[in-house]
């Protein structure tokens, strides 16, 4: 059956009023972009000064005696953000499922100079628990001052190749709502202590890597959730820090063999939870571990081509686009294409 468009209730009414208004529309859209393009210059080092003398006043406060949740500090660069806390002399809730290692992460705190250190094992794909986590800490010390979601999952494989959704819906329930429902029960008390979020996503939020896209999607979902939050009357009342480390060598990426580059470089542990507490005390907005792969973004704006196209080519072991594919096709044929590719991503594990 053909339906005319007039009988479609959905369908606009294309009357003059109706063009002139989206006439409208188009031109005011182009005129803010050029006076956005035409204050860029203005506004940049203006904000860059605005940063310099709020970091002057914001340094300088202590995290003494703070009390500071870490999620995921069980092992891996969570356990460092720990340890880089107690050494300030911050009253610690560690929270994992593993208690035991929990536990030895709690001793090692109190050697290095916590206040105190509180074990608080939990599952963060549970809501109840993500709320005990909070019940518990202000129970304990009676406020809380710090937020740090760090913890994470990451399974390597091609999404293609899954068979079951259940793996990578733990992934976004570890990674993204865990951190979501841990904040919305902390957000109050956060805001009675004029406290600090600081969420540990990944430069994978921004940068396609291929073999683990649930992965990458928790990270990019945490890093616009939390930018969000700034917006809203919340982000008036407390500090919102987001840090996006590189491939960190932990315990995570000890089994992502076959997946990490054999010539990557990784950064220590220790040297990413610095990064994240530095960044923390400075009150940075964002802060990309090692700064190096901030050279990524131009690419991201004005060559995404690219960053489909190498890690397609050296990283998956196919053809970078159609159109090489079938010169290539041409040229070497399509059994000699495919081994070619292969042999360069082979060279690369």
């Amino acid at each position: 059956m053909c339906l005319r468009r007039e009988s479609l209730p959905f369908a606009p009414t294309m009357d003059i009023d109706f063009g002139v208004k989206v006439a409208v529309r188009w031109f005011l859209g182009w005129i803010a972009a050029a006076f956005l393009l035409v204050i860029f210059p203005l506004v940049v080092p203006c904000m860059v000064g605005f940063r310099k003398i709020r970091s002057a006043f914001t340094s300088s406060k202590t995290i003494r005696g703070n009390v500071v949740i870490v999620t995921g500090s069980s092992s891996g660069i969570g356990s460092f953000i720990a340890l880089e806390y107690a050494r300030y002399g911050a009253r610690l809730v560690l929270v994992a499922r593993r208690e035991n290692k929990l536990r030895e992460v709690a001793e090692a705190c109190l050697e290095a100079g916590a206040m105190d250190a509180a074990v608080c094992p939990a599952d963060l794909t549970k809501e109840c628990d993500c709320r005990r986590i909070v019940e518990f800490t202000v129970s304990r010390f009676g406020r809380v001052n710090v937020l740090v979601n760090n913890a994470g999952m990451a399974e390597s494989g091609l999404f293609e190749d899954y068979e079951t959704t259940g793996s990578f819906r733990q992934t976004m329930d570890v990674d993204f709502l865990g951190a979501v429902l841990t904040t919305k029960h902390a957000l109050e008390h956060l805001a009675r202590a004029k406290g600090q979020l600081v969420v540990v996503a990944s430069v994978a939020a921004y940068c396609p890597y291929p073999r683990q896209a649930p992965y990458n999607a928790a990270k990019a979902a945490l890093v616009q959730f939390f930018d969000t939050l700034r917006t809203e009357p919340i982000g008036r009342l407390i500090d919102i820090t987001i840090v996006m480390p590189g491939f960190v060598a932990s315990e995570m990426t000890a089994h992502a063999e076959g997946h990490i580059p054999w010539w990557w470089p990784m950064i220590p542990s220790g040297d990413a939870a610095k990064a994240v507490v530095d960044a923390s005390i400075s009150r940075k907005r964002h802060a990309i571990v090692p700064s190096w792969y901030s050279s990524w973004l131009p690419y991201r704006a004005f060559a995404p081509e690219l960053m489909e196209w190498l890690p397609r080519a050296t990283l998956v072991g196919k053809p970078p686009s159609i159109m090489v594919n079938r010169a290539l096709n041409a040229i070497l044929g399509e059994e000699l294409t495919s081994k070619l590719f292969r042999a360069i991503a082979a060279l690369n594990f």
